[in-house]
């Protein structure tokens, strides 16, 4: 098969096309012929190497942990999928093999691809989306009446995350920059704030969420926009907010507490059927903005790279 490869930590350049053996499935898992795959920040933090501390690659390594398709072959034991169905799963990032004509993901870590989305929407889903819903609803306990802040609220986790947060009944405040102000109103935002006009730190207004989708702020300049107990989450581990963490539940232990919590989503096919639901009835959006040739997956990333892309970037298979 034809997959995107890379041979060490680098540059763009370590993306080569080239043929690779063909992947093939366990017995917990679906082998999937890959229709489109999804491009995310992590994807080029991981090929530059900034995430080894946390994720060491084997190499020759193929990138790349959304995808949608359809199951082209089935392990042992496997009862949920058949040959033939379309699928949207979210590959183990340590695995990765997304970039590629074939790929594998654990049965517990797809869903039935949503009859309403395409091949390239619903691969934008795994990752964006389920650091949204994941980071909202189980770290953040957000539920409805309550209220939370999105910075980041055009890009590819903060589009997904402002629609799953009015899907659970919450009033939802964003951020983002003046070009993406209507977009943002489009997709159900009650307040939109233009960074370029506006210091939402600086406004009178308390949370019971901060959701930062960018990575671009910090606890120290949220807190005191949280209400008592609210929690504090961000895209972007830091040592920072290890550190606070740690203070907060010491304080924690004494009484009602702030939190500042790092967030990495965890592939849960559960969670994928969950957002499919939302989407085909119409609460859940996806935004692809730019489809790219697998071939042309060091464009693809070096878009990506930029950090003003509004929703996502798929590579088209």
């Amino acid at each position: 098969m034809k997959a995107i490869v890379i041979d060490g930590y680098g540059g763009a350049d370590r993306l080569q096309l080239r043929e690779v053996p063909d992947p093939q499935p366990q017995a917990d898992e679906v082998l999937v012929r890959v229709r489109a795959a999804g491009v995310n920040p992590a994807d080029w933090k991981i090929r530059e190497g900034q995430v080894r501390l946390f994720l060491r690659l084997r190499f020759p390594h193929v990138l790349g942990s959304d995808i949608a398709g359809e199951v082209a072959a089935i392990g042992a034991g496997v009862s949920q999928f058949k040959l033939g169905d379309a699928v949207v799963a979210f590959t183990d990032p340590r695995r990765g093999g997304g970039y590629a004509e074939l790929a594998v993901a654990k049965e517990a870590a797809a869903a039935l691809k949503p009859a309403s989305l395409s091949f390239a929407e619903a691969a934008s889903l795994p990752i964006a989306a389920c650091t949204a819903l994941q980071a909202l609803r189980d770290l953040g306990k957000l539920s409805e009446g309550g209220g939370v802040l999105i910075n980041g609220g055009a890009g590819g986790v903060g589009h997904f995350a402002i629609q799953i947060a009015k899907a659970l009944g919450a009033t939802t405040t964003a951020a983002c920059g003046p070009a993406n102000v209507a977009f943002v109103q489009s997709l159900g935002a009650d307040v939109v704030i233009d960074y370029s006009k506006e210091d939402f730190t600086r406004r009178a207004e308390r949370y019971d969420v901060i959701f930062d989708a960018a990575g671009k702020s910090s606890f120290a300049a949220c807190r005191h926009l949280l209400t008592p107990g609210g929690t504090y989450v961000s895209t972007l581990p830091s040592l920072d907010l290890v550190l606070w963490g740690g203070v907060l539940w010491i304080v924690g232990m004494f009484g009602e507490a702030k939190h500042a919590r790092p967030f990495i989503a965890r592939p849960n096919g559960e969670d994928l059927a969950f957002l499919g639901r939302l989407a085909d009835e119409g609460r859940l959006r996806p935004t692809v903005s730019r489809t790219y040739p697998l071939e042309r997956a060091r464009e693809a990333q070096g878009a990506s790279r930029t950090g003003h892309t509004r929703g996502k970037i798929v590579l088209e298979v």
